[in-house]
């Protein structure tokens, strides 16, 4: 192990909050794409759990950072 290793930042984390639950998902599916009044379009992702039976998006996509 090095210094660097221990002392630097962990990266972000990929993925994105699923539509159905809001949940963080780390294997996301594009499920669609719907219209925004602030930022145009946004794409609609789901977790696999809830692939086959979407339902209504419920996800905040204003949160960018994954938190």
């Amino acid at each position: 192990m090095t210094r660097d290793a221990l002392t630097t930042t962990p990266p972000t984390p990929s993925g994105t909050h699923c539509c159905t639950c809001g949940r963080w998902t780390t294997a996301p599916v594009v499920i669609g794409y719907a219209s925004t009044h602030d930022t145009g379009f946004t794409t609609r992702h789901a977790c696999p759990h809830h692939l086959t039976d979407p339902g209504p998006c419920t996800a905040d996509h204003a949160r960018a950072d994954g938190s």
